[in-house]
């Protein structure tokens, strides 16, 4: 009996040694708690970009680009729109006409590309495209990887070494989610193959070798990503709000 007891208060006391020794596991964070983290750690970045880049005040064009937004996010359940803007920047140096993300933030296009655009589906492409590379924190990871190296260094915001230069697996991963999006709101997928195509400056400097083999990477990757998904039921190309938001860039002067 006493050698019963001892045996029992001896495995009672190992078994609290080891639960003391044994670290809780990580918090999986939802996707809004996952954002509103990456929010924080990118502020800085969102600041500056703030800071340096001049935006039309096109209200309504805003307004009516984060309705696509918000469509969109149906397929990321759990996306924060609520503290997303949409804004419009003006195509010049540091940002140039490519377009931005920051985490919770900011989705910012370019006005040249805005004005230009003549598809909804290509218009709400862009915008899913940014969308999936916030949930899949492409941002947020380079800006940590960057933290933690021996010696620090600052993320850059524009320019070459930019922490917008997103690898392969990354763009890759954020097309197929961007694709997703766009079926499950109902438009025509094959938007996503056409802003590479008819646009690859808004991604980078049109000229360069080594991004017409990266824009051909990401077409096939759109391609594929559309192929797998049943065709729509009368997808939408363009919609009659988005032929009265063309009117209203038209009307706006530049």
């Amino acid at each position: 009996m006493y050698s019963s007891l001892k045996s029992i208060i001896a495995t009672v006391l190992i078994s609290m040694l080891w639960s003391c020794a044994t670290p809780p596991a990580p918090k999986t964070l939802s996707l809004k708690e996952q954002i509103e983290v990456d929010t924080v750690r990118a502020r800085d970045l969102t600041v500056e970009f703030m800071d340096r880049v001049a935006f039309r005040q096109w209200s309504s064009a805003e307004l009516f680009l984060l309705r696509i937004a918000d469509s969109l996010s149906k397929e990321a359940q759990g996306f924060p729109i609520q503290s997303l803007s949409v804004r419009i920047h003006i195509a010049q140096p540091p940002a140039g006409d490519v377009s931005y993300a920051f985490p919770g933030a900011l989705i910012s296009l370019p006005d040249v590309w805005v004005r230009s655009v003549e598809y909804e589906n290509e218009l709400a492409a862009v915008i899913a495209y940014q969308m999936a590379h916030l949930v899949r924190r492409s941002l947020a990871i380079h800006v940590e990887e960057q933290a933690i190296r021996p010696v620090p260094v600052p993320p850059v915001l524009f320019g070459s070494g930019s922490v917008f230069e997103f690898r392969r697996e990354e763009r890759a991963s954020a097309i197929r989610l961007a694709v997703r999006m766009l079926y499950r709101a109902g438009y025509d997928t094959r938007g996503m193959a056409s802003i590479f195509q008819r646009a690859p400056a808004l991604f980078g400097n049109p000229d360069s070798e080594s991004l017409k083999k990266e824009v051909e990477f990401n077409i096939k990757e759109a391609q594929r990503a559309s192929s797998e998904l049943l065709p729509a039921i009368k997808p939408v190309v363009r919609s009659p709000e988005f032929i009265r938001f063309k009117k209203d860039l038209e009307r706006v002067k530049s």
